[in-house]
């Protein structure tokens, strides 16, 4: 498992990009918003792991490890700095909020997607 995008903060994916892959003959695609994920941010890793838009290969095993490493993290800031635990738990939910969608881009890659430059325009209404 690659961790080396877990502190990419300067490599996140910015507007939307719409991914596909070639499976048996069939066109796979699936689309990653850009920018702040607020169900990640309220809910972590069990988003991923509870969510059918990001069911892909390794991504909540990937999920999972991030998840501890950052607890760790969180625990460590904890005992160093009293009274704090309010504090880094809420900069830990800032980050899987901020770095979700990324994460989920680049396991996509990972995966064997390619990004499709040539979509149609993404329109709402």
């Amino acid at each position: 498992m690659d961790l080396s995008d877990l502190f990419a903060v300067n490599k996140r994916i910015i507007g939307t990009k719409i991914m596909s892959k070639q499976v048996n003959g069939r066109t796979i695609k699936k689309t990653v918003v850009g920018g702040f994920c607020w169900w990640a941010f309220f809910f972590t890793a069990f988003y991923a792991m509870f969510s059918k838009k990001y069911k892909t290969k390794g991504f909540i095993t990937k999920m999972m490890v991030n998840l501890l490493i950052l607890v760790l993290i969180n625990c460590g800031l904890s005992y160093l700095f009293d009274d704090s635990d309010w504090l880094w738990n809420f900069a830990e939910a800032i980050y899987f909020g901020l770095m979700f969608n990324t994460w989920y881009y680049n396991q996509l890659i990972r995966n064997g997607y390619h990004e499709n430059h040539q979509h149609e325009s993404l329109e709402f209404e």
